[in-house]
């Protein structure tokens, strides 16, 4: 029986083919969030959050949030990647608070598409699949993943 291989689909592209143990890998490191379409050999595109064989637990973009609790807005501990105009790699910006990062995100300086991380996460991820910049974040800057 030939063994289960994995697809992503990054930046419009169709990358792999990859083994469960990779994809696993790219999941807690950030470089696939719970969003992101993926497929194995056998069916069709779906959000990597409903394949059930990744955990929800070990996307970045989950880690260290608990349902229901507070979140303090006011402790700087977000890092953000910049992108650099020259195409040089890309700078880390920080810490942020939470209300630095709405703001941000909410007078278009900061696209919801810029990875940020934080003491605790096993990897990068983006703004637009943590919940705490959810009510930041418009419709209008999810339709531009060029905004930043």
């Amino acid at each position: 029986m030939k063994a289960q291989q994995w697809y992503c689909n990054l930046n419009l592209k169709p990358q792999g083919p990859f083994s469960m143990e990779e994809m696993r890998g790219k999941v807690y490191r950030g470089e696939i969030g719970p969003q992101d379409l993926i497929c194995d050999n056998t069916s069709s595109w779906k959000p990597a959050s409903e394949w059930g064989v990744f955990e929800f637990q070990l996307f970045p973009a989950v880690q260290g949030l608990i349902p229901g609790g507070d979140i303090n807005e006011e402790v700087s501990e977000w890092v953000l990647l910049v992108e650099q105009k020259d195409g040089s790699k890309p700078l880390q910006e920080g810490p942020y608070t939470v209300k630095e990062l709405k703001s941000l995100l909410q007078n278009g300086r900061v696209s919801p598409y810029q990875y940020i991380w934080k003491s605790g996460l096993s990897g990068w991820c983006q703004l637009k699949d943590r919940s705490e910049f959810a009510a930041a974040i418009t419709s209008k800057s999810l339709s531009d993943p060029s905004l930043a």
